[in-house]
This record gives structure tokens, C-alpha cells and sequence, in this order.
């Protein structure tokens, strides 16, 4: 049997040692350790679904703990750590957390992930297993149902563009919001409600923006503030709109 780092392999159990277990394959031996064994006893020539990956020290080792993520099949993982000087840290259901790379990310922390937030991400194989922010075309997920206009749902922040945001559901449903539909702080990975406002055959758009009855209160508030701060603003009815904007 071939190895497939990133993957869940059937292997056989070759011996058990002080620690764990010795695995075989047709490439190598892999190491179980004990407490990656799910407390299962383990005979010689069993056989059993191991998960391979790279452990702290960069050694291939096994574990039966079942992933979210494998490299054939991506998904929704929760940051778990935010270290400016690696990138973001991520849960996939084995003790090794998966790092998105500082190098993936955007140069304005501000836009980094919080822990607790949520991606949709790739698992590659490069000497170590790392994270990748998925494209559309990566998505696996299947909606089952279309979205309803006017309705608001939850989504996540999958990716931030110079002309706006893509929006991920965690049913799968890909929802694009035009920058100035955004009228709050936004980050990758951030669960935020969207209004679904159009749909097409490239998709649906929506707006983070509140109702014109919230929004109205919220502004004049803002201007009232500008002004008591300022002792006045700049602005008249005559003033252009370029110059408001």
C-alpha cells in the first residue's frame, strides 16, 4: 500500500512498541502513537483508517482521529491562533493545527482573521500540510436550495477584493457584495448577515448595509457628532456630490 500524505490510509498493523504502533505501507513504516490510537487496542495485521500527516518536529506519523479536511476534500475550519509572524492557525480535528501562511493573507492585519472565525480551505502537501484560501472552483459544497430574495442569511467572508466582498454560506452558496453596499468593519473569515439583493446566472449579490430606517438614524447621529466635535462641517446644498463623497 502506497502512501497518501493528507489522506486517510488503510494500513496494517506491523507491531506495537513502548509508545504506540509501527504501521506499514509498501513505502515505509509510519509511526502511531498512543495517544492518536483512540485508546483502541491494537493487534499485528490489523488493519486500520490512518489519517498521514507531518507532526511538530516534521516526522510522517498516523492518527485515527477522523479530519475535518483531507487534501481531496476541503471545508469550513475555525481559527483556533492569530501570530502575526506565521498567519492564522487552524482546528482540523487532530492534535497538528494547519497554518495559513502570513503570505496568504492581506498586508492590513485588520483584515486577518479573529479566532473563532471561520474559512474554507485547501489542504496541500508542501514538505508540511498547509492551508489554502479556496477559489469558487475549489468549493465542493452543493446547495440544495436556491436563496429567496430579499431574504437575509448568514455567511462568511471568503475573500476581499478592491470592488468588494465574496461571501461563502456554510451551505455553499456564493454571494459577491459591492463595496458600497459594506457599511461595517469587515475581515476574512468573518460570519456576517447579508440581504440577498439580486440574482443572475453568476450569482447572487447582497448588501451589508442596514435598512434605510436604521441607516438614516445612524447618519444623521454621525453628522450631528462631526459637527458638535468640529464646531460645524463644510458641507452646504450647494456642495458638489463629489465633494460629500
Amino acid at each position: 500500500m502506497s502512501l497518501n500524505i493528507g489522506e486517510i490510509n488503510q494500513m496494517k498493523v506491523n507491531r506495537k512498541t513502548d509508545i504506540g504502533y509501527m504501521l506499514d505501507s509498501s513505502d515505509d513504516q509510519v509511526f502511531l502513537h498512543l495517544n492518536e490510537s483512540m485508546h483502541q487496542e491494537l493487534k499485528p495485521n490489523d488493519v486500520v483508517d490512518a489519517f498521514l500527516y507531518f507532526d511538530q518536529k516534521g516526522r510522517l506519523a498516523a492518527t485515527l482521529k477522523t479530519p475535518i479536511i483531507t487534501v481531496s476534500r476541503p471545508g469550513f475550519l475555525k481559527v483556533t491562533d492569530v501570530v502575526e509572524s506565521l498567519g492564522v492557525f487552524l482546528d482540523m480535528g487532530i492534535a497538528k493545527e494547519l497554518l495559513l501562511s502570513k503570505d496568504d493573507l492581506s498586508y492590513d492585519l485588520d483584515q486577518w482573521p479573529q479566532k473563532g472565525d471561520m474559512l474554507y480551505v485547501n489542504l496541500r502537501v508542501k514538505g508540511k500540510l498547509v492551508a489554502k484560501l479556496s477559489s469558487k472552483q475549489d468549493v465542493t459544497l452543493k446547495p440544495q436550495e436556491p436563496l429567496a430574495l430579499k431574504s437575509t442569511v448568514e455567511a462568511y467572508v471568503q475573500k476581499i477584493g478592491k470592488e468588494g466582498l465574496n461571501l461563502l454560506t456554510p451551505n455553499g452558496h456564493w454571494i459577491f457584495v459591492h463595496k458600497d453596499q459594506i457599511k461595517q468593519h469587515v475581515r476574512l473569515g468573518k460570519l456576517v448577515e447579508v440581504k440577498v439583493t439580486f440574482s443572475s446566472e453568476k450569482g447572487y449579490s447582497g448588501s451589508l448595509a442596514p435598512q434605510k430606517e436604521v441607516a438614516i438614524y445612524e447618519d444623521a447621529n454621525f453628522i450631528l457628532s462631526y459637527i458638535i466635535r468640529h464646531n460645524g462641517m463644510p458641507y452646504t446644498a450647494d456642495t458638489s456630490p463629489e465633494d460629500i463623497k
